[in-house]
């Protein structure tokens, strides 16, 4: 009884653990060192204007962080703290729609105070209501630029 007992446990830990590294919170680059670690229960304003399936934002004040994000309400009442005197916060904004969407960041490269985020978009199945993706980190105000670049599989292009 304990073995099978100790096999169900183990095949529960291995189901919950898949190994996609895409639905970490957070994202490493092992060749330049540099990680990041989204930042939770924010939400982004009704008020956002997309022009295209994912806006990208790179905020370096309070204030204009608050232009783009409320705080969410959560069990806990813990939110992360962001100290815009030494960070950044780099966003991705999913526009908002009734198909489920994720946003992926599949890289981060940091290369001479510049930061390249790659990232990819999955749609799922439609909704009876409207929501929106938001992934978001800080950075080291050092870093000067930060580029987007959508992450596209080669399955995809076909």
């Amino acid at each position: 009884m304990k073995i099978l007992f100790s096999i169900i446990c183990m095949f529960v830990l291995f189901s919950c653990n898949d190994g996609n590294k895409e639905n970490q919170k957070v994202i490493e680059n092992k060749n330049s060192g540099f990680s990041v670690e989204l930042i939770e229960n924010y939400f982004p304003k009704n008020d956002i204007e997309f022009s295209s399936p994912v806006k990208t934002v790179v905020i370096s004040n309070k204030v204009r962080f608050e232009q783009f994000f409320g705080v969410a309400k959560t069990m806990n009442n813990e939110i992360s703290p962001i100290d815009f005197e030494e960070n950044k916060v780099v966003a991705l904004i999913a526009k908002p729609s009734d198909v489920k969407q994720e946003i992926f960041i599949t890289a981060t490269e940091l290369k001479k105070n510049k930061l390249l985020v790659k990232y990819k978009l999955k749609q799922g199945e439609t909704q009876s209501f409207t929501s929106a993706d938001l992934k978001m980190f800080t950075i080291p105000k050092s870093v000067y630029a930060v580029d987007f670049v959508i992450d596209r599989d080669e399955s995809e292009n076909n």
